[in-house]
């Protein structure tokens, strides 16, 4: 199974933290972010990834190449113009995964446990393009933060930060078909993937997977992060690591 994960961004909100070094490469209980995200979609059967580099690029290749997990591939691609939203890093990597019928989407900073990445793709042979949601009501303290989504019969209907009428909130995990670029029109490659995906919402093409109860957390901010090494148990040096994905799996 393959996965593309988008790691091209600054990390602007998480400056000075990230003014030398790439947000996933920020350490989480003794470990870059990003090792996180590879050891959980290793362990859920992604035995192959895309990687989408741009800010400080040629310091994720370095990193990841000590990084991956012992038997996963990796490859990159170069996403020149970054700045312009994380749409054009997916889009970036659609020669990469041209001939595959589909791939897993995670972003480099969104932590998950393997078991999230298992519901994502129990369904074989997908043929339209899901997301992996938690359901949640309007008292929940994330919904200022995160991506909402409206869900009905099996199918995200709405997505976005902004909407009112909501009852999920986006995990970050995406199950992709080739559908996904044929729904980037140039007016939304330069943008977020969310507007690429909120468009397939509203033409009947995004699935949804419930996946309430399993952990995951999307690190933005340096309160994210704090939460993260919470979440997980962790200190700076790492003392006391499990093996690799039972962090997460231990709140589920």
């Amino acid at each position: 199974m393959h996965a593309v994960i988008l790691a091209a961004g600054d990390g602007g909100r998480l400056h000075p933290l990230t003014s030398a070094m790439p947000k996933p490469l920020l350490m989480l209980r003794g470990r870059p972010i990003i090792n996180h995200v590879l050891d959980s979609l290793f362990a859920a059967g992604v035995d192959a990834a895309t990687i989408v580099v741009g800010y400080r690029g040629d310091q994720m290749r370095a990193a990841l190449d000590n990084l991956r997990p012992c038997g996963m591939t990796l490859t990159f691609v170069e996403n020149d113009a970054w700045q312009l939203g994380n749409a054009r890093s997916l889009w970036t990597a659609r020669e990469a995964v041209a001939t595959l019928p589909g791939f897993v989407l995670s972003m480099a900073d969104h932590v998950v446990e393997p078991a999230l990445v298992r519901a994502l793709t129990a369904v074989p042979l997908r043929t339209r393009c899901a997301l992996a949601i938690e359901y949640a009501d309007a008292g929940d303290p994330r919904a200022d933060e995160a991506t909402r989504a409206l869900a009905r019969g099996g199918r995200i209907v709405e997505l976005g930060k902004g909407i009112g009428d909501w009852n999920a909130l986006d995990t970050g995990v995406f199950w992709c078909t080739p559908r996904v670029f044929d729904a980037m029109t140039p007016d939304l490659r330069d943008g977020e993937c969310g507007a690429v995906f909120a468009s397939l919402a509203h033409s009947g093409d995004l699935d949804a997977v419930d996946v309430s109860g399993r952990c995951w957390i999307d690190i933005d901010t340096e309160e994210d992060l704090r939460r993260a090494r919470s979440l997980l148990g962790a200190d700076a040096s790492g003392s006391g690591m499990r093996a690799p994905g039972d962090e997460l799996a231990r709140l589920a």
